[in-house]
């Protein structure tokens, strides 16, 4: 989920800063993207990859350049308040249509960079994300999936040309019908990024998420400024092609991807007669094409406007193998940012 919203070169020392915005359900892969089968031994032990996504980062004082060459210490702040809409439209259970599925969606985070001075700088996020459902009558299916989380991230100047950035967001990804131990998760996202000039970045990106069905997924990606009016930016979960006419506009089209993995309440079927749905794992994914626009309101402001065609939106209980896969819809989606 994630987070976010804009669509920014990797990390690098001759890119501009970009953070992951990601929550569950945002990925930076790209375009050609890798995944591993299902672990279901690993799904409940997330604490030996979270050591070592941490074991990979030394501490600020061991990294942090000496003299006046580097960036000063400071802090940069940075708050998305997003909403999406796509309407009804048909539901399909297996090869059995079920009725309609239309969603709403809401996101909010608010990230602070604590910049050292140094190589390494720190990200903490506080980031709301929710999914609401029009669901059929009937079906077991929650009207409402959704997560609070704390993601941490870092990011590290291994060299002039070479990047690394990582972060984990622990948090509730649930139902909130009611809360207990299946509820946390933390997934994480690690990325390297290789400047081979100021306006080319290759990059490789992996995500774990132990609850989603595919918990390991990654792959390379791409940003390239073509010009000063033109940039390619192959980067998850928003690959697009972004043109700008004014300084203060950004046309773009593309690709979205949204979602993630959520626990049910330990009565989310046997109210619906459908026992077997209590407590599970669902994930809920949604593939986008459509365009848009950015306008810089100053001061720190800009509003985005997109839409465009929703190509799939499906919920998944892996381990009961059911399958809720909807018919495509319109979307449209709003974005305020602010930062400073």
């Amino acid at each position: 989920m994630n987070p976010n919203g804009r669509s920014h070169p990797p990390p690098s020392a001759s890119s501009p800063d970009t953070g992951y915005g990601l929550s569950s359900a945002r990925l930076r892969p790209v375009a050609v993207a890798f995944s591993l089968a299902r672990m279901s031994t690993v799904s409940r032990r997330l604490g030996p990859i979270a050591g070592l996504l941490i074991a990979l980062v030394p501490s600020t004082s061991t990294l942090a350049a000496e003299g006046d060459s580097g960036p000063k210490p400071g802090y940069r702040g940075a708050l998305d308040v997003e909403f999406g809409y796509a309407p009804e439209s048909t539901l399909h259970l297996g090869s059995t249509d079920v009725g309609k599925l239309s969603t709403t969606h809401s996101h909010v985070r608010y990230a602070g960079t604590f910049i050292s001075g140094g190589d390494v700088n720190w990200t903490m996020a506080l980031d709301y994300d929710r999914y609401g459902f029009g669901v059929p009558s009937g079906q077991p299916l929650p009207r409402a999936l959704g997560s609070v989380s704390i993601p941490l991230g870092v990011s590290w100047k291994l060299s002039d040309r070479w990047s690394f950035r990582g972060e984990v967001a622990p948090g509730v990804y649930s139902d909130f019908k009611d809360l207990d131990g299946p509820d946390f998760n933390a997934p994480i996202t690690a990325g390297i990024s290789y400047a081979v000039s100021e306006n080319l970045v290759l990059s490789a990106t992996i995500s774990f998420d132990a609850r989603r069905d595919t918990p390991l997924v990654g792959g390379p990606g791409i940003w390239w400024r073509i010009n000063p009016k033109w940039t390619l930016s192959l980067m998850l979960p928003r690959p697009r092609v972004e043109y700008r006419p004014w300084d203060n506009w950004l046309l773009f089209g593309g690709l979205e991807i949204a979602g993630g993995a959520y626990q049910t309440s330990n009565d989310a079927g046997s109210k619906h007669g459908v026992p077997a749905m209590d407590n599970v794992n669902i994930s809920y994914r949604e593939i986008r094409a459509g365009v848009g626009a950015q306008w810089d309101l100053g001061h720190g402001f800009s509003l985005e406007l997109a839409g465009g065609y929703m190509l799939d939106r499906r919920l998944l209980v892996h381990e009961r193998r059911l399958l809720w896969n909807g018919d495509g819809a319109p979307y449209a989606r709003a974005q305020l940012s602010y930062r400073y």
